[in-house]
């Protein structure tokens, strides 16, 4: 029998797996319970330790928690981290109504985690849908690190290592140097396999693959047009053509709080709000004691974000000069008029930005 400390009590679950055992326990001094992960073959011992230190560096809401490690003489290390109940997603896919406004979060959820992960500069490599688990509260976690690396020159692998299907060609290849891009081409599978409930498959010979490929056109529900594109390039075969998990974090949040953002703007003391009530303001600002116009913009909300729609004369959003089609930076100043004028006649407009928390 395992002899654990004695703070660590086994309630007589444990769950098998490819890379190890996990035995779940309950902490006797802080009375919750744990999950204990141990690698089967010793050899491994390095991949658990990748582990311990990836995890160790992550704090997120979507991301499983490390409580502690073991270093037991039978069975080597084990980490001590959340317990995590509820059904993978695999296991949670069988009956779930997916339309657009889950399909947003859910995978929201797991951008989210992705990007939290690769802010540490660690790579997970084996995101999937069985390495992701609900809460009871609906909250998305990613867990099981065991193929996890730190992002850098050595970030590498002497064979495949990962799932068919959702592993990015490039990890076929021999010696293959790896990116964050690998978790974002999972990311892709994952939420294609979120979106039609299976794989199709051309995914599972990823080498095979070829540009510009359209999968997420095809879900049986809608998805907004920049967000198939944004999709679709996260399933590029060339790692380097894939966009950034963060941004495409945000642009989901954007989908998600579609019509909910608003603007205070406010000038001269005056305060007016621009949202989905009140889509568009003009700003302009006169030579004094005259019609003549130094500075004049156009504002607008299309429900995702606030730019510029029309500009002329001199007009500087944060002290750079403004483009048409130009976003608003979050809260920012908008000046009109420049300085090296002789008249000296300027103004500036407050602008901030509410971003509303995305509800589960």
């Amino acid at each position: 029998m395992l002899q654990l400390p004695e703070r660590y009590k086994e309630v007589g679950d444990s769950s098998d797996g490819g890379m190890g055992t996990v035995i779940f326990c309950d902490d006797m001094v802080l009375e919750r319970t744990v999950a204990i992960k141990f690698i089967k073959n010793k050899a491994d011992h390095r991949r658990m330790l990748d582990e311990l230190a990836a995890l160790m560096q992550i704090r997120s809401k979507h991301v499983v928690q490390v409580y502690d490690f073991l270093d037991l003489n039978e069975r080597g290390l084990g980490i001590v981290q959340e317990c995590i109940k509820g059904d993978d997603l695999f296991e949670a896919l069988e009956g779930r109504i997916q339309n657009t406004s889950n399909f947003y979060k859910d995978i929201w959820q797991i951008a989210s985690g992705i990007s939290d992960i690769h802010s540490v500069g660690v790579i997970h490599r084996d995101i999937k849908p069985n390495n992701i688990k609900i809460d009871p509260e609906g909250v998305f976690k990613i867990f099981d690190f065991g193929l996890a690396r730190n992002d850098g020159p050595e970030a590498c692998t002497l064979g495949f290592i990962g799932t068919h299907g959702f592993a990015a060609p490039e990890l076929y290849k021999p010696a293959a140097e790896f990116t964050n891009a690998v978790d974002i081409y999972a990311f892709g599978a994952t939420a294609l396999y979120l979106g039609l409930g299976k794989l199709p498959k051309i995914l599972h010979h990823s080498y095979s693959r070829v540009e510009n490929s359209d999968f997420f056109s095809s879900l049986p529900f809608f998805i907004a047009p920049q967000l198939v594109d944004l999709l679709n390039q996260c399933l590029h075969p060339n790692a380097e053509l894939r966009p950034n998990m963060a941004a495409v974090r945000d642009e989901l949040a954007k989908h998600i709080l579609h019509d909910t953002h608003q603007a205070l703007v406010v000038y001269k003391g005056q305060a007016k709000y621009l949202g989905f009530k009140q889509r568009t303001i003009t700003l302009n600002l006169n030579e004094r004691g005259t019609t003549n116009q130094i500075g004049n913009v156009t504002i607008e909300y299309d429900g995702l974000r606030f730019y510029v729609t029309k500009v002329s004369g001199e007009v500087f959003i944060n002290n750079s000069p403004v483009q048409v089609d130009g976003e608003l930076p979050g809260s920012c100043v908008v000046g009109l008029g420049n300085s090296q004028r002789e008249s000296f006649n300027r103004a500036f407009i407050t602008f901030d930005l509410s971003h509303p928390e995305i509800v589960l």
